[in-house]
């Protein structure tokens, strides 16, 4: 997955899921709302085609992929389930700043030796 940070995106409401072809577009407050969406916006795509989808996080960092089921329409499941799992905890360390964030917190809390 790529990330690419963006400073001409407005993400106040929350996150904006959007996925190409069809150009759907969703808004959601929650990484659990944004990943329904995209899951739901794959399941309606995938069966046609390749599909490119973006999911833009409050920080306004855009959180991309491509798919392509190949005509194994019997892998949609799979393949949705797999990738949004795999989403959850990308956007979650996204928002909370991920391992590096937590040790600098923690060095900071630490009393001088």
């Amino acid at each position: 997955m790529t990330y690419q940070p963006s400073s001409q995106r407005s993400t106040a409401a929350g996150y904006v899921v959007s996925v190409t072809p069809g150009d759907l577009v969703g808004s959601a407050a929650t990484i659990p709302e944004a990943l329904a969406i995209l899951a739901g916006q794959l399941v309606a795509q995938l069966p046609t085609g390749s599909v490119a989808w973006r999911i833009i996080d409050p920080k306004g960092i855009e959180h991309r992929g491509t798919g392509s089921l190949n005509g194994r329409l019997d892998l949609l499941t799979t393949a949705v389930d797999e990738l949004i799992e795999e989403l959850y905890d990308e956007l979650h360390r996204s928002a909370d700043g991920g391992p590096r964030q937590a040790r600098a917190i923690a060095r900071e809390a630490r009393p001088d030796r």
